[in-house]
């Protein structure tokens, strides 16, 4: 019984900690590590899947908790995106939807690059016509245009 009770103890200590951690830092993705962010875009839309690693404590948060508290480490990251939408987040993968994020202009797309509040290890681009770009070391998107199809 004492054993359980401390187990029902350290989470509840668990939760609060990782919330007042979020908040007081100038980054609330401190506990997650980004390996990598495909971003594939479709008109004017993008879809992006993030692969992340989590600290031994974060990990341990989900395991208790489930994922859907890491939502708003990826609501801050895509900020700046006025549409941004998370689809799915599993355990080391997310999947962001971002409508409206490129402008039509003639026969091309544009797309502003915007900051996404951390590190990214390596983001690759994909344009519509199954071509890409990798980038490594990245904190923001990059400004790009692609064609109509």
């Amino acid at each position: 019984m004492k054993v359980l009770s401390f187990l029902v103890l350290l989470m509840i200590l668990s939760s609060a900690s990782l919330t007042a951690l979020a908040q007081e830092s100038d980054e609330a993705t401190d506990f997650m590590h980004f390996d990598s962010m495909v971003m594939r875009f479709d008109g004017t839309d993008a879809y992006v899947t993030v692969t992340y690693d989590l600290d031994t404590f974060g990990r341990m948060y989900v395991l208790a908790f489930g994922t859907r508290h890491l939502e708003s480490s990826f609501e801050t990251i895509f900020s700046e995106y006025e549409e941004a939408e998370v689809i799915e987040i599993g355990y080391d993968t997310a999947i962001i939807t971002l409508k409206d994020v490129s402008r039509s202009s003639g026969n091309y797309y544009l797309h502003d690059g915007r900051d996404l509040s951390t590190d990214i290890d390596s983001l690759k681009v994909i344009y519509p016509g199954g071509t890409s770009k990798t980038l490594t070391s990245v904190t923001e998107t990059p400004n790009i245009f692609y064609g109509k199809e």
